[in-house]
């Protein structure tokens, strides 16, 4: 089949396996917003049904347009021949191919366990904006897909003896990323897809190896490189280059008996530097220099690929001075900016509007005193405008634009000075009331997170399996209750908390899912019993720190809303308890956690906006039977009882909750 087949065929693998989960995923969310259609949605006659075919149509077009892209190198290649102009294009495209896998590689290994929100964010800013934006929407996140395969598969396979190898190891990629994506969203089977392209990551970078040694090669024959006489080494007298395994090694990773020191060079120099950036520790948990090290990646590839000297450039600071709006900032977003209308503003409810000028999906923070999240909108779509509003007192405030979704995102200085006007003295002493009544249901829930977890502890320390399993979603639920609180302690969160994958390299996996792993797969309870100390002791640091903070009415709003997209993005898709598979009681828990935060909020709600209140005792009150269906007494079925109808109908009574839920901050902050 020749020698490149397997590097082929694992650059159709990853990429078709990338273009199959977006697939997948856009069709299950158009597919749930029709089953809420039909089951009792805000919006009768949904045109989600509809939007299936503009989809399907967006993904026919990128593929045919990633295919004319690949005639279009082949007919080019041919055109030009053989002699000095067509090792210049090899040498372009070979370099262009592997400045796009060093890309791609560091996306995807960040991106893999938010992919999912991304995409459902970006389709639900195309419907509303109508058909042509659905299918321009599907067509661009396909293509990105495509054109980079099929680059790649043309730039390894420049020089292949067998030219039908290549194509057919695409093919027989493609072939197996589509089956596997195609099961994966059937739910018959899971896989950990922070692992799968972390370890496709490594050999991709391998491959992207050989791809820069052939494009220096083929510098070297144009003559715009020297040394093309030079050899470093020459073991062809010793090594069969004919040989299957010097055959593998070439085709594969192009390492060939024979090579000059510039190209052995730049293939060792590039897998040092990929392959140490990619490992690395990441500084901070909570807050992963993630970004960083995908800009890192890129500067390094270029700078190996065109022996420039890297070099980075901060983003622009916040305009200061100007006249603008009171309350109101502005956030103009890029891939590269996140520039703010003013670096100053008064205390009180201010909002802060972020407009997406970028290429990338991006999200907005704000952070307070020792990097608390004080407020956040995600899924901001290139091209659209969101909202944020959050209560300031006067301090300094940093406000983070994160496109791509990852690291610390793109950081500005806010400070704030003076107070906000006294409101009406009944409104501030009911919103007053609010905030106290849920700081007192947050630490109570922390108190039984507590004690609860000290119980699963001793379970596990004492070897009583059985227990300790019947304990786990007990013991969770009142973290969940309070998740968008507890997670704003950005390094407690992880080591309470974070599941298989969602870590960097480097950095120990502590937590309720690293023992949920030994428990339900039989492993040696013994061994956990150190993180289950650890468990405990971060636990009781976490209900510590409950006690010094400072509630608003506005993060009661928005935390409400926070807790219901935990459960469309992660709960329902039963991607939270992989082993245990008691998604069910995580998904309860986030909604009553959601209720009492409007609970709190209910004496404001009902005063303001009287209607409200109602229609979102309507919804729970959806919710809350669906879930029934799945209790049998005190305790949920496993999540694999479900299937997709079913979970299609939980996510839609969900999502027509949540659009209830979105209207509850804009009442509070009296808009």
């Amino acid at each position: 089949m020749g020698t490149v087949f397997f590097a082929s065929y694992l650059i159709g693998l990853r990429d078709g396996l990338e273009a199959s989960l977006v697939v997948s995923i856009l069709v299950a969310f158009l597919r749930t917003q029709t089953d809420t259609a039909q089951t009792g949605s805000t919006q009768p006659g949904d045109p989600a049904r509809g939007r299936l075919r503009q989809v399907w149509g967006g993904v026919g077009a990128a593929v045919l347009v990633s295919a004319a892209v690949g005639v279009l190198l082949t007919t080019v290649a041919g055109w030009l021949g053989s002699g000095t102009r067509m090792e210049l294009f090899e040498a372009v495209t070979s370099l262009t191919a592997v400045a796009l896998v060093t890309w791609m590689i560091f996306w995807m290994r960040r991106s893999a366990r938010t992919l999912r929100g991304e995409l459902t964010g970006r389709l639900s800013d195309a419907i509303a904006m109508g058909g042509w934006a659905v299918a321009t929407m599907a067509f661009f996140a396909v293509l990105r897909e495509g054109v980079e395969m099929v680059l790649l598969v043309f730039a390894a396979a420049e020089g292949a003896a067998d030219s039908a190898a290549p194509l057919a190891g695409m093919v027989l990629g493609i072939a197996t990323a589509v089956a596997l994506g195609w099961v994966i969203a059937r739910a018959t089977v899971r896989i950990n897809l922070g692992r799968f392209f972390t370890w496709t990551g490594v050999l991709l970078i391998l491959v992207a190896a050989g791809i820069l040694k052939y494009g220096v090669h083929g510098l070297q024959s144009a003559g715009v490189l020297p040394g093309g006489n030079r050899d470093a080494f020459d073991l062809t007298t010793v090594i069969d280059p004919t040989s299957w395994y010097a055959t593998l090694l070439a085709g594969t990773v192009n390492l060939t008996p024979r090579a000059t020191a510039l190209e052995i060079t730049a293939w060792l120099a590039f897998a040092f530097v990929m392959l140490a950036l990619f490992f690395r520790p990441a500084p901070r948990p909570a807050t992963a220099t993630g970004g960083k090290a995908h800009g890192l990646a890129a500067i390094a590839a270029v700078a190996v690929l065109a022996g420039l000297t890297p070099g980075g450039c901060g983003a622009p600071a916040a305009q200061p001075g100007g006249a603008p709006e009171a309350g109101r900032i502005s956030v103009a977003a890029t891939d590269t900016t996140c520039t703010l209308s003013t670096d100053h503003t008064g205390g009180g409810t201010t909002t802060f509007t972020v407009d997406n000028k970028g290429t990338k999906v991006t999200e907005l923070y704000v952070y307070g005193a020792a990097e608390r999240v004080l407020g956040e909108v995600e899924n901001v779509a290139p091209g659209v405008s969101r909202e944020l509003r959050v209560d300031l007192t006067p301090g300094t405030y940093t406000v983070a634009c994160k496109p791509g979704m990852i690291g610390a995102g793109i950081r500005s200085t806010l400070t704030v000075t003076g107070s906000a006007p006294p409101p009406a003295t009944a409104a501030a002493a009911a919103l007053a009331a609010a905030a106290e009544g849920y700081h007192r249901y947050v630490r109570s829930q922390a108190d039984a997170f507590v004690e609860q977890t000290r119980q699963f502890v001793d379970a596990v320390k004492a070897g009583r399996r059985d227990q300790a399993q019947t304990l786990f979603p007990t013991a969770r639920t009142p973290y969940e209750r309070i998740e968008t609180v507890a997670e704003t302690f950005g390094d407690l969160d992880p080591r309470i908390d974070a599941r298989d994958g969602d870590l960097d390299p480097g950095v120990e996996w502590t937590g309720y899912h690293r023992i949920e792993q030994q428990l339900w797969n039989g492993g040696d309870l013994a061994a956990v019993a150190p993180l289950a100390d650890r468990l405990l002791a971060d636990v009781e640091a976490l209900r510590q720190r409950l006690d010094t903070v400072t509630l608003t009415p506005l993060e009661l709003a928005n935390g409400a809303k926070g807790l219901l997209d935990e459960v469309a993005t992660k709960k329902v898709t039963g991607e939270e308890d992989r082993y245990s598979h008691t998604d069910l009681w995580d998904f309860a828990a986030n909604v009553d956690g959601c209720r009492a935060a409007l609970a709190a909020l209910r004496p404001v709600l009902d005063a303001r906006r009287p209607e409200l209140g109602p229609q979102l005792d309507a919804r729970f009150a959806a919710v809350d039977a669906e879930l029934a269906r799945y209790r049998t007494g005190d305790r949920y079925q496993p999540y694999t009882v479900l299937q997709p109808p079913q979970v299609q109908l939980l996510a839609g009574t969900v999502n027509a909750l949540a659009e209830q839920v979105a209207a509850v901050p804009p009442v509070i902050a009296g808009r």
